[in-house]
């Protein structure tokens, strides 16, 4: 007897975005996949130059992000950084542990005048540009959930949570950006 046929279709992690309330946007992004690398023993270097090779990126310092057209590279926690738009390139798993993360977050970007006013509700890390400039990663939590935060533009907050809290954490982003608005 044949095995039955089965499809899977790629859902959002939640609709209902983009979300606006004043200055600022709300919304889910798609980023491609998500992949953490982390380098084996020794082998940091390695891993800087297989990822310049196949991408253009070498690994950033700490508490930073890099990016190259639609792919980025982001400091990700000890030892560990998280690879995003694009499939990691031959001979990276020689070197360092891959996991593929694409369907284990969820990615939003909070966008407009007021994002650290917004984060600061939720977050106890100062996303102010003048502490957080254009390339910062940091992980930390959101209304106690568990985030990574990248600041990717002046205007512009990346913010990567569970998938499995994705609509706890649009919420709390939401009701925040709506006492914002209200002054």
């Amino acid at each position: 007897m044949a095995e039955p046929e089965i499809t899977l279709t790629a859902r959002p992690a939640l609709s209902g975005l983009p979300k606006r309330h004043g200055a600022m946007t709300l919304d889910l992004v798609a980023p491609g996949p998500l992949t953490t690398i982390a380098p084996y023993a020794g082998k940091v270097e390695a891993v800087s130059q297989t990822l310049e090779k196949a991408h253009g990126l070498v690994l950033p310092a700490t508490g930073t992000l890099t990016t190259s057209r639609s792919t980025s590279l982001q400091w990700f926690g000890r030892d560990m950084w998280l690879l995003s738009g694009v499939t990691p390139g031959a001979g990276l798993s020689a070197h360092a542990a891959l996991t593929d993360q694409s369907d284990g977050w969820a990615v939003f970007d909070l966008t407009g005048p007021d994002g650290a006013a917004v984060m600061a509700r939720l977050t106890p890390v100062d996303l102010r540009l003048s502490a957080c400039p254009v390339g910062t990663a940091i992980r930390t939590e959101a209304e106690h959930m568990m985030v990574a935060i990248t600041r990717t533009a002046p205007d512009n907050l990346r913010i990567i949570g569970f998938r499995s809290m994705a609509k706890s954490l649009a919420h709390a982003i939401e009701t925040a950006m709506e006492r914002v608005a209200a002054g």
